[in-house]
């Protein structure tokens, strides 16, 4: 994506290149007035010829300006061409890697493109497009006096030799101060997130003492990486200013001798100082170009990691849900969390799947609505791999309630319909009647414009909870997958719960349930048992629930509590855990 983009750009730059080549020809006119001041105007005492040869000049810094001015606005462009190619595919590799390692420099791809699109709009790239033109004024210079051009050619060779100084004492520095940057600011965004346990828990000078920590081992690197480019930078502005004298100085004694006419002096010093500017600017803007040049490696190792496959809009599934072989890694991992795992539910159906913890059961759910891809076996919906629905299909097709609920910054009926532009006012008040949320909302405030804060910082566990229900039902989902949906909520909040089930069951959904309380196994049809990832145990509740009970089944139980099902006889349930 990233060399689609460079290539794609490539005649903009060609342009630019051409432009710069007029740009530099406007540099002559600063030399050749000179040069006619002394040779001409002051030998003729002519004052016509000097306001001629000043209008002359005015007219053409003029032109010079408008040219730069068009340069500077079209690299800005370029900037902006930039960010909209690639802000797009690097936010989906923030959000894979998000995926694959969570809170590990996420936002790093964004970031860099904002590097990239910052240094094409500073002076470093006109810098760049000038220094092609640095060989072509030290030959002027030679053409002026070969003496001239030797003192211009060791001055431009001794700056170069300081600006790869710089590259070889600060880049190393200068990596490693952004890497350690990029950590510490993950840190703190971790801190800010965690706020409440770490105010609660008096966590705060420890987190804050790690913070600190790793803020100032990149202070240590970035303080390193400037003190010795300052140097470097100081040196440079001493060689520039003592080759600008030894120009004056050379011209002086050549004119004294009659080598060359007086006017050359001053030609020949801004001659030199032109060719000088792009590596002093290149010297002065080496920071930027590490950077850039950093982000540029980043960004396209990120971008070459292939993108989810874009799938199609198929029919919408009214079949079972067949599970074959699945086995899945955890992204970026080796080991196995779940190995074979088959099972089938049926529409209007409700599965529980049980097991101790880390048996697999939530890595289990994650794999059923896509965030995790199989490594062996495949997930299908009446029929189809659930991979081949194109992203917007499967969020209609699926309904996802994951163990921890997360809601984002904005209103309730916003969270709701998943953010939806084209979602209805109806199906707001639908999603949340099947989660029975809608008399909830009804209470708060301002009712679905309720603004709810940055993840839902305004509300309970237990109300996010049931949002997140209702969240996970817009739209009629035909697979809802709920993980621990009861483990914040109350009396009234499980008899939502309860409502919300029958109701789906009733409009022939299917339903996954991974849960540790015994409760919710009334009103389920089947049972999964989870074991070290393996599904050892599938078939109808009522099978399954007295092999559970019986003793040496591979559960200790509890004594069985009676519960009451919603609409059904009182079963018997309990509680499972480790022999």
């Amino acid at each position: 994506m990233l060399s689609q983009t460079v290539r794609s750009l490539t005649p903009a730059f060609a342009s630019l290149f051409g432009l710069s080549f007029v740009l530099n020809l406007f540099v002559f006119v600063s030399p050749i007035y000179t040069m006619q001041i002394y040779d001409r105007v002051l030998t003729s005492r002519n004052g016509t010829t000097l306001v001629m040869l000043s209008l002359i000049v005015l007219v053409l810094f003029a032109a010079y300006a408008a040219l730069e001015h068009f340069r500077s606005r079209a690299l800005v462009q370029l900037g902006l061409c930039v960010d909209r190619a690639l802000s797009e595919p690097a936010f989906e590799a923030a959000f894979r890697g998000a995926l694959e390692a969570k809170g590990s420099q996420q936002v790093v791809p964004i970031r860099d493109v904002e590097t990239l699109r910052a240094t094409l709009s500073g002076s470093l790239v006109p810098a760049l497009m000038d220094a092609p033109w640095v060989p072509i004024y030290l030959a002027l210079c030679f053409v002026l006096h070969p003496a001239i051009g030797v003192v211009a050619t060791v001055g431009a060779v001794a700056i170069l030799g300081v600006a790869l100084l710089n590259e070889r004492m600060t880049k190393n520095s200068l990596v490693r101060a952004s890497d350690l940057g990029h950590k510490a600011s993950e840190r703190l965004a971790a801190s800010l997130r965690n706020a409440e346990v770490i105010k609660a828990l008096g966590m705060g000078r420890a987190i804050r003492g790690e913070w600190q920590a790793q803020h100032e081992r990149a202070l240590e690197h970035h303080t390193l990486a400037a003190n010795r480019g300052g140097t470097l930078l100081a040196v440079t502005k001493l060689l520039r200013l003592a080759l600008q004298c030894a120009v004056l100085g050379v011209g002086a004694y050549l004119a004294i001798h009659q080598d060359i006419a007086a006017g050359v002096i001053f030609a020949a010093s801004l001659i030199m100082g032109r060719a000088l500017a792009p590596i002093e600017g290149a010297v002065g803007q080496w920071k930027s170009f590490v950077s850039a040049r950093s982000a540029f490696r980043r960004l396209g190792a990120a971008l070459k990691t292939p993108s989810d496959r874009r799938g199609m809009t198929l029919p919408h599934p009214a079949g079972s849900l067949r599970v074959e072989g699945l086995s899945v890694r955890a992204p970026n991992g080796q080991a196995l969390l779940l190995h074979n795992v088959s099972f089938e539910v049926e529409p209007g159906e409700i599965a529980a799947v049980i097991g101790l913890t880390g048996s697999g059961k939530s890595s289990l759910a994650r794999a059923l609505v896509g965030v995790w891809q199989p490594a062996q076996g495949v997930v299908r919906l009446d029929g189809t791999d659930i991979s081949h629905f194109s992203e917007e299909q499967r969020g209609r097709v699926l309904g996802y309630l994951p163990q921890d609920v997360e809601l984002f910054a904005g209103s309730v009926r916003d969270n709701v319909t998943r953010f939806d532009p084209s979602a209805t006012d109806e199906a707001a008040v639908a999603a949340a009647s099947a989660g029975s949320a809608h008399d909830l909302i009804q209470s708060f405030p301002d009712g679905y414009s309720t603004q709810i804060g940055d993840d839902g910082a305004t509300l309970s566990g237990g109300q996010r909870q049931r949002i997140g229900l209702a969240r996970a039902l817009y739209g009629q989902p035909a697979l809802v997958v709920l993980d621990e949906p009861n483990a914040n909520l109350d009396m009234d909040g499980d008899a939502a719960l309860g409502r919300a089930l029958s109701g789906l069951r009733a409009a022939g959904a299917i339903v996954v349930v991974i849960t540790h309380r015994p409760q919710l196994l009334s009103q389920v049809d089947k049972i999964i048992l989870m074991q070290k990832g393996q599904a050892v145990r599938v078939g109808l509740r009522d099978e399954i629930l007295p092999v559970l009970l019986q003793p040496g089944a591979g559960a200790r139980v509890q004594p069985p509590q009676r519960v009451q099902p919603r609409g059904g006889e009182p079963v018997s349930v309990a509680r499972w855990g480790r022999r």
